[in-house]
């Protein structure tokens, strides 16, 4: 019991620690999403940010469709909000992160190119080094968007 207690404390001491170097998903209880509900609604090729239950989110509007995606990029954990955004070759758009042009969809998170070079460059001595540095490839959160007919937008 003892020993519980003492991870259970640990745990929660660093998931008030915003500035720490691990995975904040380590932490989080794997319990549904809860919706998150915007009056801020991207035009066309626009983007909004709202704030969620696990950090901002990013919204945009392409092809007449919402997508939706974590804002933060899962190598370092840096934010995103101001990738590159444009539709792939199927029409879905792809975020990129702005500091080291890794690329995800925003239908599924799923990450299409993995960058470890400096600065988005790759180069076999900086990426050598790089690939130690931060996570592994990963995908990042996608989430549903339904719009509600009232100005709103739904995500969850």
């Amino acid at each position: 019991m003892r020993l519980f207690l003492f991870f259970n404390t640990i745990a929660s001491v660093f998931a008030f620690m915003p500035n720490a170097q691990f995975h904040r998903s380590a932490l989080v209880s794997t319990t549904a999403v809860r919706a998150v509900t915007t009056s801020d609604v991207p035009a066309e090729g626009g983007r909004s940010l709202v704030e969620g239950p696990n950090g901002t989110i990013i919204v945009t509007k392409s092809g007449g469709s919402f997508y939706a995606v974590d804002a933060t990029c899962p190598h370092l954990n840096l934010p995103m909000k101001k990738g590159k955004i444009e539709a792939g070759a199927d029409g879905v758009p792809i975020i990129t992160c702005n500091f080291h042009n890794s690329c995800f969809r925003m239908d599924s998170g799923k990450c299409t190119k993995w960058v470890t070079g400096a600065l988005g460059v790759e180069n076999g001595l900086i990426s050598g080094i790089m690939g130690n540095v931060g996570s592994k490839q990963s995908d990042v959160k996608s989430y549903s968007v339904t719009e509600n007919g009232d100005g709103t937008l739904t995500i969850s």
